[in-house]
């Protein structure tokens, strides 16, 4: 059984994923994409946040 972490022990990267769902908006799914990659986010949570907006976490820009 996979349990869901609901905070992330990273901040760098919480400030990353924050960034990139507001970059998407501005600049698109791409950008964002590239740019938390670039920030070390792994490509499984660049997908989540990106693709599937209601399984963001609650600190997450909504």
């Amino acid at each position: 059984m996979m349990i869901e972490r609901r905070s992330r022990p990273d901040r760098s990267k919480a400030i990353a994923v924050n960034a990139g769902i507001v970059m998407q908006d501005t600049d698109g799914r791409e950008a964002a994409a590239v740019f938390m990659e670039d920030a070390g986010v792994p490509l499984p949570v660049i997908a989540r946040v990106l693709n599937e907006p209601e399984r963001r976490r609650a600190a997450d820009v909504r």
